[in-house]
């Protein structure tokens, strides 16, 4: 199979895509919020459409397998063809994706939903990012990447939590517009106007991609050589690995929070609490970003060293979660826990972008992406088989172990220093 090799170049427009932050920041906040809006209440969603706690881990699995098979592929794509068409097909299926959910009932209609909602996973990640950092780079060199990769978090994790919050308020509000509507469709209709939104504002402020070079790739030699390019740079297979394990852990935090903070609380009514701790969660994650890149204007960070420790003090954390029976010490300890882990994002984040050949952007990050859906099926299936006998709490502690442990992939790489400009890793 082959495709027209076309390499992506910014032409006319955003400013912002010649080095600025103001537009990834936006589009960062808007992409996630549509994320955060059902993520106070998404198992809940879920099981308002008929699938029971144990097909929770299924549906997950089933899910992240879709991404797997389109992440990578889908990545060399928006190399090949263009991150701004990639990401815009990625709206596309998002839009479809909660269509679908609005009449859905049963596992399979469910399924069917989650399937699309998985294809515009796959094909987003790394694509739009991709556009953006290019120019960044291009512009302003590696030296201050960690500066746009603070601003995209920052974009992220504001949505994430204004979405949040709103998205616990909204089944209230819901109930008593259309009290014979499923009291979460409201989510799911704010998410297709912001989605609607998103592709307008993409469409108007992105610019034009020159893509000037026309030749023909085998798909198969092309990702041989990517992987060749992993090989070769010494930070990638550990950065990658990570993802993996992150995928791993967090899956059993993100698909057992909202059942066990049910089961502390008696009920589901008072979803306005699930929206105020996944809200919370977002807004110490975007602290955790701040107060890295607070400490990194004044001193020279070592990325590596960096992402020991916060890997070490987010995996106790998780363990931590687990002994934990009222709301106020759950929400604090669930807090605390992200903070440290929306720090780690930025170091991670500098030193794997800081590696990644420009062409081949688009390609790498969804590599790593598919790394962290393969841990996420790996825990989805493992941790919905110990879930029974082991309970949440023993879960968790499973998770966290794990966590912490991925600290050990780093050693290798933690005493060099931050990328100077214009290095690779």
């Amino acid at each position: 199979m082959a495709f027209s090799e076309r390499r992506a170049r910014p032409r006319g427009g955003m400013r912002a895509g010649a080095g600025g932050l103001a537009l990834p920041f936006v589009n960062r906040a808007l992409n996630w919020m549509v994320t955060g809006l059902m993520s106070s209440v998404m198992t809940l969603m879920i099981m308002s459409k008929g699938i029971s706690l144990a097909s929770l881990g299924l549906l997950a699995a089933s899910y992240s397998i879709i991404i797997v098979a389109l992440e990578f592929p889908s990545g060399i794509i928006s190399d090949i063809v263009g991150r701004k068409k990639v990401y815009l097909i990625a709206l596309g299926f998002s839009l479809a994706a909660r269509i679908v959910l609005l009449g859905s009932r049963g596992f399979l209609p469910v399924f069917v939903g989650f399937a699309l909602y998985g294809a515009s996973r796959a094909f987003s990640s790394g694509s739009i990012e991709s556009l953006y950092i290019g120019r960044f780079i291009e512009a302003r060199g590696k030296a201050e990447l960690h500066r746009l990769m603070s601003a995209m978090n920052a974009g992220e994790t504001l949505g994430l939590a204004a979405g949040a919050l709103l998205g616990g308020v909204l089944p209230i509000a819901w109930d008593r517009w259309f009290p014979k509507a499923n009291r979460y469709d409201g989510n799911l209709v704010a998410q297709i106007v912001i989605i609607v939104a998103l592709a307008v504002l993409t469409l108007a402020t992105t610019g034009r991609e020159t893509l000037p070079e026309r030749r023909r790739v085998a798909f198969l030699p092309y990702v041989a050589d990517t992987l060749k390019v992993v090989r070769n740079t010494r930070a990638l297979p550990p950065l990658i690995a990570g993802a993996c394990v992150w995928g791993f852990a967090f899956n059993a935090v993100e698909v057992f929070w909202q059942p066990q903070l049910k089961a502390i609380l008696g009920s589901e009514s008072q979803t306005w609490i699930f929206g105020l701790v996944n809200g919370g969660y977002f807004a110490a994650a975007l602290l955790g970003v701040l107060l890295f890149e607070a400490i990194s204007a004044r001193r020279q960070s070592r990325p590596f060293a960096a992402i020991i420790a916060l890997r070490l003090a987010s995996g106790a954390l998780i363990v931590l979660l687990s002994f934990q029976g009222s709301v106020a010490s759950f929400a604090a300890v669930y807090l605390v826990m992200f903070l440290f882990n929306g720090a780690a994002n930025v170091p991670e984040g500098t030193a794997l972008n800081a590696g990644i050949p420009e062409e081949r952007r688009s390609s790498l990050l969804s590599l790593a992406s598919l790394a962290m859906q393969l841990g996420g099926v790996a825990g989805s299936l493992a941790f919905s088989a110990a879930v029974g006998p082991l309970g949440i709490p023993g879960v968790w502690r499973i998770a966290g172990a794990a966590f912490a442990a991925s600290s050990l992939l780093y050693l290798g790489q933690a005493r060099r220093p931050a990328p100077q400009k214009g290095a690779l890793l």
